[in-house]
């Protein structure tokens, strides 16, 4: 059976702490894990004392780990989207630092983190 355990709450209450804790239980049990952080402060790093980045990572048998970077994401899911917003706001004279800033709407990154998820599911990372 597949789960996915989904952890939320203002920032500082221990949820990514909590969270690998879980991860790393359920690898130890046998489960194939992926524990993803969509924290920006990329904490999840310092807590399996690994380099982690926008693709899951082996953190050991059983275990992947994944930090989410939005603009990664939003390259990998809506590259082109993004690139006609970006040639848009620099047709409009905007700054390339802001008009990338700017290609990134509202809402895209936790969107963006779901569609991982849900690659994940699809491709049976997570079974």
């Amino acid at each position: 059976m597949k789960r996915i355990i989904l952890y939320t709450g203002k920032g500082g209450v221990g949820k990514t702490t909590v969270a690998a804790a879980t991860a790393l239980q359920s690898a130890r049990r046998g489960y194939k894990t992926l524990v993803i952080s969509t924290d920006a402060t990329h904490s999840l790093r310092d807590v399996f004392d690994k380099e982690l980045g926008p693709e899951p990572k082996r953190i050991m048998p059983n275990l992947h780990a994944q930090e989410i970077d939005v603009y990664y994401s939003v390259e990998k899911y809506w590259g082109k989207l993004a690139a006609y917003l970006h040639s848009l706001f620099n047709w409009m004279k905007v700054d390339d630092v802001l008009a990338e800033e700017f290609s990134v709407l509202p809402g895209m990154e936790e969107v963006s983190s779901f569609l991982w998820v849900y690659s994940h599911f699809k491709e049976k990372l997570m079974t």
